[in-house]
């Protein structure tokens, strides 16, 4: 082996004194001691039998003709192996397996944190990125492999002929107000007379907006739609303050349910549910990470019974 190959620390070193015109600002940038640098570069110089740098009156270092040329060289060499190293870790990175996981604004904040703490399988080490969107621009989503899993409440007449659905359970919806409202005085509540009330309502690309406006229709009543917002959060806030009532999963407001301050209208017999389901593109062959993910998220619902 050759002079510099055998002396790579010391060639290292030299580099970045020269680098930086400064022993001392080298010596701090490689965390060891300025008289360490010195010596390391005079046993390189003793080596190849040249000197190879000098002082100048402003006390930084300036390289010889010989340095010079040394540094040009090792130059070149320090990029390639910076550039071999970012080639390395982006090879790497593209190894990692990737999920990306599309869902409502309600189920992202409610129910993956129980996914996420729950998956331990074989990949678990993958990277895992979420999507927030409306039903109808999940499925879209999904259908242009933008996402890799849906997790969603379903409705009828939702055309899912072109993606596999598993079944994780029910999710209620409650139509809710203030606790003072006058519809909580009332003994018996007929679907008809809700006609003239101020609903607050999420945009008409909510599935469960879309589920509620139907089942209504079913029966021959048109919900009126006072206020639409695209976030969750903000139709309960709205709800909270008075400004109107509305329908929302049982999963959105269960902590305001408890603390009272908001709560449910009772309709009698008149329940309305939502299907949640896993959705996947059925034209996309699953990669082996798709799969256990999918299968750890039916095991979280099984062995954890979170209410969905």
């Amino acid at each position: 082996m050759s002079i510099l190959k055998d002396n790579l620390k010391q060639l290292y070193y030299f580099y970045e004194a020269i680098h930086n015109h400064n022993i001392s600002t080298a010596a701090k940038k490689l965390f060891i001691s300025q008289p360490a640098v010195s010596m390391q570069i005079k046993k390189l110089e003793s080596c190849c039998d040249i000197k190879l740098i000098e002082k100048n009156s402003c006390k930084k270092i300036l390289p010889t003709a010989e340095g010079r040329k040394l540094y040009e060289y090792l130059d070149k060499i320090f990029k390639l192996l910076d550039k071999a190293e970012a080639e390395l870790k982006k090879m790497g990175a593209e190894k990692q397996a990737h999920i990306t996981i599309g869902t409502t604004p309600t189920y992202g904040k409610f129910i993956l944190p129980y996914i996420f703490e729950n998956y331990t399988g074989p990949n678990s080490q993958c990277h895992i990125k979420v999507v927030s969107e409306s039903s109808i621009s999940l499925l879209e989503s999904l259908r242009q492999n933008n996402v890799d899993i849906v997790v969603m409440a379903l409705w009828k007449k939702l055309s899912l002929r072109s993606f596999q659905v598993h079944h994780l359970g029910q999710e209620e919806v409650l139509l809710l107000s203030t606790p003072d409202h006058h519809l909580q005085r009332q003994k018996c509540i007929l679907l008809k007379d809700l006609q003239s009330e101020k609903f607050v309502m999420r945009d008409d690309q909510s599935g469960t907006r879309k589920y509620i406006l139907r089942e209504f229709k079913k029966k021959g009543i048109a919900l009126p739609v006072s206020i639409e917002c695209e976030s969750p959060d903000l139709v309960k806030e709205l709800i909270m303050e008075g400004k109107g009532i509305g329908f929302l999963t049982r999963t959105k407001i269960r902590k305001e349910l408890a603390d009272g301050l908001i709560k449910q209208v009772d309709l009698g017999e008149h329940q309305f549910f939502l299907d949640i389901a896993i959705v996947l593109n059925k034209r996309q062959s699953l990669k082996p990470e798709i799969c256990d993910f999918v299968d750890c998220i039916i095991r979280t619902k099984q062995n954890l019974n979170v209410a969905l």
